[in-house]
């Protein structure tokens, strides 16, 4: 009973090393990029219609996917289907309105593809939903306020620390 124990806690141990390989950058990127990312629920008559994460990539520390001379967000959106219709919704960058510090100007909005190396760094990141990448110019402010708004839905906000 032990050995079996013991060869469980090894099969267990090597498959998280292996999964941790996965990930662009280490594992302290991909827990970096877990405390900085944020979820919201868009609702539409009492159920869930979307799930939102936005992960602010300017706190992670790693040089391969994060630009210093800029603040950059990945937002993702994953549509729920509650009926029976297997269409897929799909956004485009006009169906968003997105706000930095309560500003739109000098945003750079980009849908990402399923095989964004950034993508491999968000936590949870899925082939089902639909992720953009959202930029603008330095901010020199301790916090940084991120909003969004989807089509007719209301619009959703949040706040973001830097780290110094």
């Amino acid at each position: 009973m032990k050995n079996l124990l013991l060869i469980l806690v090894l099969f267990l141990t090597a498959c998280s090393y292996k999964h941790d390989s996965l990930y662009t950058g280490s594992k302290q990127t991909t827990e970096q990029s877990v405390a900085n990312t944020k979820k919201t629920q868009i609702l539409e008559n009492g159920k869930i219609r979307i799930f939102v994460t936005v992960t602010y990539l300017n706190s992670l520390k790693n040089q391969k996917i994060v630009d210093k001379d800029k603040e950059q967000f990945v937002i993702g959106f994953h549509f729920v289907n509650f009926s029976t219709q297997k269409t897929k919704i799909d956004l485009n960058k006009g169906d968003i309105h997105f706000n930095i510090e309560d500003s739109t100007r000098l945003l750079s909005v980009k849908k990402l593809k399923s095989n964004s190396k950034i993508l491999q760094i968000i936590p949870a990141s899925n082939p089902w939903s639909q992720y953009f990448l959202v930029e603008t110019r330095k901010i020199d402010k301790n916090n940084i306020s991120f909003s969004f708004k989807v089509k007719s839905y209301p619009k959703k906000s949040f706040i973001f620390e830097k780290d110094f």
